[in-house]
């Protein structure tokens, strides 16, 4: 018996520190910020100029969605978005915007769409 519950506090140890080591999820706005200016350089070639200028984006973006989400304003965290999307369209060229979209409906896929959720 005692060796059971050894085990089995044990197992629940390991899936804790699993579960933190994956996350992310409380990252930093500047760190959440960051990562994603670094991975939009290295998928779209930007240059430093338009790194500083998606950070600039990215960071606004990151706080605005997180004070969105914790007052549940799902209309308003669609608005951040679409708003985010045309200030990056500014600062995009034709080509870089192109591949954009192309990741973001990448992504949207993985996710398993993205869509409006069924009823529930």
């Amino acid at each position: 018996m005692r060796k059971l519950m050894i085990m089995l506090g044990l197992l629940v140890l390991g899936t804790a520190s699993y579960a933190q080591q994956r996350g992310g999820g409380n990252a930093t706005p500047e760190v959440r910020a960051e990562r994603q200016t670094k991975m939009m350089t290295e998928k779209l070639g930007l240059s430093e100029d338009q790194q500083k200028q998606v950070y600039t984006l990215q960071l606004a973006r990151v706080n605005k969605m997180q004070e969105l989400r914790e007052s549940q304003n799902r209309d308003g965290m669609r608005t951040a978005n679409e708003e985010f999307q045309k200030n990056l369209a500014a600062i995009l060229t034709p080509d870089q915007a192109k591949k954009y979209e192309e990741m973001e409906a990448e992504m949207r896929a993985q996710r398993g769409g993205g869509g409006q959720r069924g009823p529930r």
